[in-house]
């Protein structure tokens, strides 16, 4: 991966990383501010005190307002006329100065459109991220061709553009699954955070063992059809593994936010940052960065199997069972006590009513 596609990515891990910051934690989330697809207006002389996240918002910040942490944009619009008092980092999307903006950190705009008018004060530094692949040499004989240039800087542009792109998609799926199957999916990133090894332990060997029984059925050629269904449902369990995942981490971040989320926000915003971090390393450290997506995806398959895709939950609810306790075992009866057929007790069982002396006497006469 090349430096310049490296340091985007990079950048955009840390703005992930970052949202719960240590002066996030200590407050506990109480005065940050997160828009997820809607409007946010901080009008003229408020003041928000801690960070502004938006994620696929539209971010309008007037002249006089104020914002006391860091401000990052992922997919959106924000409109800046006041004042950021830490970093503003766009991550897609449009970022607009006006002139009478004011950042005193840093400005990061990494595959996003940024609009500054001029009077706008930017004390930190500003970072725009990679070039587009538009730029082309000067015109003539010599100086034409550098094809290796042009297609270097393409391939930065569309693979930083589909990392960013992969994100926004999986956080779509992941609001589409949880809003039609609301239970499963609950039941499967409960199972997956209740017990997470076991999860692991059984996507691992299915991980091992479905490849190969998918191949021997193909080998027989009459059961294809068979194989391409097992490889159906192994990507459907992945899917929905993954989305179980970053459901439970949108929950998680609601809790940390003191918000109250719908299952589906949760899902988006939860399989969005997820999505980012884990795609991010593995395009970060391409020889062994492959296993954070290996294992959210084995963790999550396990999950989908324990609760067969969510049709159960795991651990089973121990509502309907009742614990048997055995009973104290009767003395055996006497040993001259017999029956006329020589079962002990029968004559006993099959005539209640008959007195135990006449019994007795019957059969000792």
């Amino acid at each position: 991966m090349k430096p310049n596609l490296r340091i985007a990515v990079f950048l955009i891990l840390m703005a992930v990383l970052a949202l719960p910051s240590s002066t996030a934690l200590a407050k506990g989330f109480v005065d940050d501010k997160i828009v997820a697809g809607g409007t946010y207006t901080l009008k003229g002389g408020e003041v928000l005190d801690g960070d502004l996240v938006i994620l696929g918002g539209v971010v309008t910040l007037e002249e006089g307002s104020t914002v006391t942490g860091n401000v990052t944009l992922l997919g959106g619009t924000l409109s800046i006329k006041g004042t950021v008092e830490r970093d503003v980092v766009g991550l897609g999307g449009v970022v607009s100065l006006d002139s009478q903006a004011v950042i005193r950190g840093d400005l990061t705009a990494v595959a996003a459109a940024l609009n500054r008018a001029e009077g706008s004060l930017v004390i930190g530094q500003v970072i725009t991220g990679f070039e587009g692949p538009l730029k082309l040499p000067n015109p003539g004989w010599r100086d034409l061709p550098q094809p290796s240039r042009i297609e270097v800087a393409n391939s930065q542009f569309w693979n930083g553009l589909w990392y960013l792109f992969g994100a926004f998609l999986w956080s779509a799926l992941a609001v589409l699954v949880v809003m039609f199957l609301p239970n499963p999916s609950n039941r499967i990133s409960q199972a997956v955070f209740h017990q997470p090894v076991l999860a692991g332990s059984i996507g691992l060997l299915t991980a091992i063992v479905a490849p190969i029984l998918l191949i021997l059925l193909m080998v027989t050629i009459l059961l294809i059809p068979v194989s391409l269904l097992g490889v159906l449902a192994l990507v459907a369990a992945w899917v929905l593994g993954r989305i179980a995942i970053g459901l439970e981490v949108g929950r998680r971040m609601g809790e940390m936010s003191n918000r109250d989320w719908p299952a589906a926000v949760a899902a988006g915003i939860g399989t969005f940052v997820l999505s980012l971090v884990v795609d991010g390393i593995s395009l970060l450290i391409p020889c062994i960065g492959w296993l954070a997506p290996a294992l959210i995806g084995v963790i999550g398959v396990g999950g989908v199997l324990l609760t067969r895709f969510g049709a159960q939950p795991y651990p089973p609810s121990n509502g309907g069972a009742s614990l048997v306790v055995p009973g104290p075992v009767a003395p055996p009866p006497p040993s001259g006590f017999a029956s006329p057929s020589g079962a002990p007790g029968e004559d006993a069982a099959a005539n209640p009513e008959l007195p135990a002396e006449a019994g007795n006497q019957e059969l000792t006469g």
